[in-house]
């Protein structure tokens, strides 16, 4: 018996060009808490005694905000990454208005409760350091080991983070 090389290369060739042509792009979702999942970048300020804000951070601090494990439209993760009070807690989400907080929320960073109020993303209204529109981000936070437990409310304000180079802190 004679073998067709060939016809054996022009099958394989076949099939080949078949599977590759079965290959269809990942379709890509986003998580439950989406849009207010993200990375942002923020400052820390309080207000002094005449009610006006005064910068407490020195700068920009990385914050993020993340689905949990259930991935449940419900709740998110905020954490600061260890970059100004080394928090990270769970807090309640109203997605639909994009608002989330909690009254006494265990610190998973250490033994430690945090409060968050007015938690809001605010899309399409942020600017980033080199001036491109990207998403706001405002909370208030306050800690329990502060000097006075709670007694400082920290207003945390500041964009969704871009990954342009120029607009890194």
């Amino acid at each position: 018996m004679k073998i067709n090389y060939w016809h054996i290369l022009l099958l394989f060739l076949g099939l080949g060009l078949t599977t590759a042509c079965e290959k269809d792009d990942p379709e890509i979702q986003n998580t439950a808490t989406y849009p207010v999942s993200g990375e942002w970048w923020v400052t820390y300020q309080v207000r002094n005694p005449e009610g006006q804000l005064e910068d407490v951070g020195g700068g920009y601090y990385p914050l993020l905000t993340y689905n949990t494990a259930s991935n449940r439209p419900d709740s998110i993760w905020v954490s600061d990454a260890n970059s100004f009070w080394e928090y990270q807690v769970k807090a309640g989400l109203d997605l639909p208005n994009r608002a989330f907080a909690i009254n006494e929320g265990q610190n998973v960073a250490y033994d430690s409760k945090v409060r968050i109020a007015n938690g809001k993303v605010l899309m399409g209204q942020g600017r980033s350091t080199s001036g491109v529109v990207t998403d706001s981000l405002y909370l208030e936070v306050a800690f329990d080991d502060d000097e006075e437990p709670y007694g400082t409310t920290y207003i945390v304000s500041g964009h969704r983070r871009t990954g342009f180079l120029e607009d890194e802190h």
